[in-house]
């Protein structure tokens, strides 16, 4: 008998329905909201432009629902858009901590502070 287990914990997710998360179930009903942009207007307009108007409205939906980047939802991936090219006008680059280079780092500068106070 075998038992699935994730190798990561953060990465559980819990299935609702379907093999989804409530997350991805709930924004996958607001792009059902396509639905309602066709029934407005496909005697309106013609064909493609009602199916450009019906995979407009449903993308952001899906985003929000299913994309996800370096572990943060697509709300937080535009918010670190905006921060990076508006407010900052550089790009954000990852650098991980290494908590063990800066104990290093702050114990050989001690280390060399008293070292030259005592010379």
């Amino acid at each position: 008998m075998q038992i699935k287990s994730n190798q990561d914990v953060r990465e559980y997710k819990e299935v609702v329905y379907f093999g989804m998360t409530l997350r991805q179930l709930i924004f996958s009903a607001l792009a059902a909201a396509a639905l309602g942009v066709y029934l407005l207007c496909n005697r309106r307009m013609s064909m493609e432009a009602v199916s450009w108007l019906c995979v407009a409205a449903a993308v952001p939906f899906g985003a929000f629902g299913f994309v996800r980047w370096h572990g943060m939802p697509f709300e937080r991936m535009i918010g670190v858009y905006i921060r990076s090219r508006l407010v900052l006008n550089r790009p954000l680059f990852f650098r991980p901590d290494n908590p063990l280079r800066q104990a290093v780092q702050t114990n050989s500068t001690k280390k060399g502070i008293l070292t030259q106070a005592t010379a």
